[in-house]
């Protein structure tokens, strides 16, 4: 089990405004929060990070994914990939 996790993106895309993806991370030992948090806010694509309570709070009321379940796969718009 992996008890230090964040999650990464852009800002829209946490919010709910854009379509894209995540990145999650896992680690048995502490992830260099503040150095990445840095990082992500700084870089040319700006990017947000999410640990502790504030990714608790971004996955709460989520349901977890089962083995054997099938999952709804999301379909971007047509215009992310440059046809409207």
């Amino acid at each position: 089990m992996f008890r230090h996790t964040l999650l990464m993106g852009d800002p829209g895309v946490l919010r709910g405004r854009r379509f894209g993806n995540l990145i999650l991370a896992a680690s048995r030992e502490p992830l260099p929060v503040a150095e990445l948090t840095r990082r992500a806010a700084g870089g040319i694509t700006r990017a947000r990070l999410l640990a502790d309570g504030d990714l608790a709070a971004f996955c709460s009321g989520a349901a977890p994914l089962h083995d054997g379940e099938d999952v709804a796969v999301p379909v971007p718009p047509p215009q992310v990939f440059g046809k409207s």
